[in-house]
């Protein structure tokens, strides 16, 4: 299997049945620590995994219309690790009494400066800011969505004692185009 091609797959009930053997790398590269280990999510809720309503919505979106026997894809979203920029694309298969299969293929990769935010392991404060699930902007505010390294320095996070928690969420834009997807 291609290295930067990962798979999972979720059952009828959106439980998690299986991940490729590349799956831990990809959570270590993303500095995703201990709880992503394929031990610790076969066997769970793919929801336990995915914190926000609007990115839950989306996917159970797309679940409904791969269990019809729709394949979907590509369908484009990031997923950056904190020393580069991942564009990824998202293809569901629909499987035998109602299994998908999701492969996210990585695209592209762009290096840049360690982005401190996207580091799992370092210290949190109480703060909160939201960043797109799909594209990785963050909010500056409800209609403004800026990249990561720009929002940064809005927000002067580099002067912070602590970076913020991350919120999931999706911004209006992602969310129109991922809503038109659907609709064609």
């Amino acid at each position: 299997m291609n290295e930067d091609v990962f798979v999972y797959s979720v059952d009828e009930e959106d439980i998690i049945a299986s991940v490729s053997e590349n799956w831990q790398l990809f959570a270590h590269d993303n500095s995703w620590a201990g709880k992503i280990k394929p031990e610790n999510v076969v066997g769970h809720l793919l929801w336990d995994f995915i914190q926000d309503a609007e990115t839950r919505h989306l996917y159970k979106e797309i679940f409904s219309r791969v269990r019809i026997g729709k394949r979907l894809g590509p369908i484009p979203f990031r997923c950056d690790s904190p020393q580069e920029r991942r564009f990824l694309e998202l293809q569901l298969t629909p499987l035998s009494g109602g299994q998908i299969q999701i492969a996210s293929t990585i695209v592209r990769r762009e290096l840049r400066a360690t982005v401190g935010l996207l580091d799992s392991e370092i210290p949190r404060s109480k703060v909160f800011i939201r960043i797109c699930s799909m594209c990785k902007k963050i909010a500056i505010t409800e209609d403004e969505w800026i990249e990561i390294e720009a929002g940064l320095q809005k927000l002067k996070l580099f002067e912070a004692e602590e970076m913020p928690e991350l919120t999931h969420g999706l911004c209006p834009a992602c969310y129109k185009a991922a809503m038109a997807e659907l609709d064609k």
